[in-house]
């Protein structure tokens, strides 16, 4: 039987993979891209908080 994971796992493996990503492009001297890699990262964050907040439109809207 497998042990249960943790609820922090998902999250560091996250931030590992950002910081393993990050890593790699300085060591590639492709230091230039990091900036960008931000920014797209950025962009997922928000498109999966809008994605999150989508369902629960329905219910916000009867509000008004």
């Amino acid at each position: 039987m497998t042990r249960a994971r943790s609820w922090s796992t998902n999250l560091t493996l996250t931030a590992r993979t950002v910081r393993t990503t990050a890593k790699m492009l300085r060591q590639h001297r492709l230091g230039a891209l990091i900036p960008l890699f931000w920014v797209l990262l950025l962009g997922a964050l928000v498109l999966w908080l809008i994605n999150a907040i989508a369902p629960l439109a329905p219910f916000v809207y009867s509000l008004f």
